[in-house]
């Protein structure tokens, strides 16, 4: 039976009606019927041919063709082959068996992981603060059970708003209760360890939802205005230090002050490493303001400055540490590096080193306080060793960050041909790539530009779209779009160009048209179109291991990211907003016949 067969899919899948009448364009109500066998519908009928692009709908987002290739005998992966290949599955009377092996769908591997980083953390908290299951089920007013399950990462309380709350809570007071609370800051890695920092140790967003980082640090970058960096003046003459100590956090805020005061006097190269939270920095606007402007004036007498960041702070910390450096990132004289090695618990490190001249150092046990001290040394063999270990902690780490300036766009462009792999696009127009060589020509000589000026983008055009077709022989692109703007200009920035170009309604017509061509014949070119811009000035490309962000408004500039943890991020974010936009292909088509014939 029809009913019958269909179940089979769903336990292939792991998937329900809701998800599949998502993909499939109707109500999951026409579904369920299916599902039930209330509705046997013949095989040419319009409801079956829903149900079935549906699933080969989910089952491509989910990267499970395969299997769903196995299980209804198509010749290959292609709607062409697979669509009436499993609506004859669905009507065959002979019994059916699944495939040997069963993949797990690609979103409920992301629930897997929050499950088990939950588990994971409490865990560590349960056996830090001496609580049996009983114990905890009891202030929760749970089950025994229930919490052998959620320490075992089985289940996760993640989206119970009272009881996350309740947890957090009965953690923070149990700490207080026998005195273990600077442990529990080490542990949350945060100096007030009160249910927030709990609620962010048990689900910490940049594990808990990956793609949280990712929104957070890009909404930072698309906020930020190169016009709104500090002036660029020389700082106050301030009074050459001579302590050797310094305590606390004003110590701390003191001895930077005197250490980048010297560095705008007399030169040199700096090497800098915190992993500390970052109050001490942020939590004084005029402080930040002093900080800011020295590292600007130190930037353009051109000290060079290396910086090792951590990412396995708290992901608010780690977007408003990053950001703080958009400024100077964009100088050129930054090299940004991310830790590899986890950061102790137990231990807060601070070494700020300018070479063969002064170093702040400081070693202590977490939310030390006040208690803390900071060492300014000018001594050359310590400054020997600091630097040394400096360069051990350098071994350790990888690159964060590269940034191209408009000046730099051939480069940009020899970069991203370099790299191969599948790739996801979130952009605010289509990318010029897409369109026809023709149209593009054409726009070319419309904006009056030279000659030679003409060959050099259309030749740069050539390159990108060739990449482009080659890799869709081989590799799933995906590409984010919202094309509702009152306006459509040309997606000249995406490559760092300085052009703007507006469509007429011609144009735009025919650059759709060819955009269809690509969502009619091209199985690996994905497309979701978005009901709003994620971003106001900012466009996204993932490549496997890098993601480049590229800034729109003037001064023009990508910013490459190179750090595993955040393109993981990245992908995730993307492929959440391809999951919630994701159409199928017929649908699109049919947007896309619409938008030609309104322009």
């Amino acid at each position: 039976m029809l009913s019958e067969r269909i179940e089979i899919l769903y336990r292939l899948l792991q998937c329900n009606n809701t998800e599949i009448a998502r993909f499939a364009g109707c109500t999951s109500g026409n579904i369920s019927r299916l599902k039930s066998g209330s509705r046997c519908p013949a095989p040419r009928s319009r409801t079956i041919s829903l149900l079935v692009n549906g699933i080969y709908g989910y089952a491509d987002y989910e990267n499970m063709l395969a299997s769903l290739q196995e299980l209804c005998g198509a010749a290959d992966e292609s709607r062409e082959a697979v669509v009436p290949a499993l609506t004859a599955w669905l009507y065959e009377t002979d019994k059916a068996s699944l495939p040997a092996r069963i993949p797990v769908p690609k979103s409920r591997q992301e629930k897997e992981a929050r499950r088990k980083h939950f588990g994971t953390r409490l865990n560590q908290a349960m056996n830090l603060l001496e609580l049996t299951n009983s114990q905890l089920a009891g202030l929760l007013n749970i089950d025994d059970s229930l919490v052998s399950r959620y320490r075992s990462g089985i289940y996760s309380p993640y989206g119970n708003l009272p009881l996350l709350e309740n947890l957090s809570g009965v953690l923070a007071s149990r700490a207080e209760k026998l005195g273990k609370t600077d442990e529990l800051a080490a542990l949350c890695g945060m100096e007030n360890p009160d249910a927030e920092a709990v609620s962010a140790l048990l689900f910490n967003v940049s594990e808990e939802d990956p793609s949280a980082f990712a929104q957070m640090l890009l909404q930072s970058l698309d906020a930020f205005t190169p016009q709104e960096a500090p002036e660029l003046q020389a700082p106050e003459e301030l009074p050459a230090g001579t302590a050797d100590l310094y305590w606390g956090t004003e110590g701390l805020r003191e001895a930077v002050t005197r250490f980048l005061t010297e560095t705008v006097r007399d030169g040199g190269e700096l090497m800098l490493y915190s992993d500390e939270p970052l109050g001490w920095l942020t939590g004084d606007k005029h402080f930040y303001s002093r900080w800011a402007s020295l590292m600007s004036v130190c930037v353009r007498q051109g000290v060079r400055i290396k910086i090792i960041h951590n990412l396995d702070r708290y992901v608010p910390e780690m977007v408003e540490a990053i950001s703080g450096w958009y400024p100077l990132y964009a100088s050129g004289m930054i090299e940004p590096y991310v830790f590899l090695k986890e950061r102790s618990a137990r231990f807060w490190h601070t070494g700020f080193l300018r070479k063969g001249a002064a170093c702040i150092h400081g070693f202590f046990p977490a939310g030390a306080g006040t208690d803390r001290w900071y060492d300014y040394i000018t001594d050359a063999r310590r400054l020997a060793v600091m630097e040394d270990e400096y360069g051990r902690m350098l071994s350790a780490s990888s690159p964060f960050l590269r940034t191209y300036t408009q000046e730099m766009s051939p480069d940009f462009l020899a970069f991203r041909m370099k790299k191969k792999g599948r790739r996801s696009y979130l952009v605010t127009e289509f990318p010029v790539f897409t369109m026809p060589e023709k149209l593009l020509s054409r726009m070319l000589k419309r904006a009056h530009l030279g000659k030679d000026q003409r060959a050099e983008m259309l030749q740069a055009y050539a390159e990108r779209r060739n990449l482009f077709l080659e890799m869709l022989k081989t590799e799933p692109i995906n590409m984010l779009v919202c094309p509702h703007a009152e306006k459509h200009m040309v997606n000249f920035g995406l490559d760092l160009m300085d052009l703007s170009l507006e469509y007429t309604p011609q144009d735009y017509a025919e650059h759709l048209e060819e955009v269809a061509r690509l969502v009619k014949n091209e199985k690996n070119f994905h497309l979701a179109l978005l009901p709003e811009a994620s971003f106001r000035d900012t466009q996204l490309i993932a490549m496997n291991d890098t993601v480049a962000a590229t800034r729109c408004l003037h001064p023009l500039a990508a910013f490459v990211f190179m750090n595993g943890i955040l393109t993981t991020s990245v992908t995730a974010y993307l492929e959440k907003l391809m999951e919630r936009h994701a159409g199928d292909r017929a649908a699109i088509l049919e947007w896309i016949r619409s938008a030609v014939a309104g322009v």
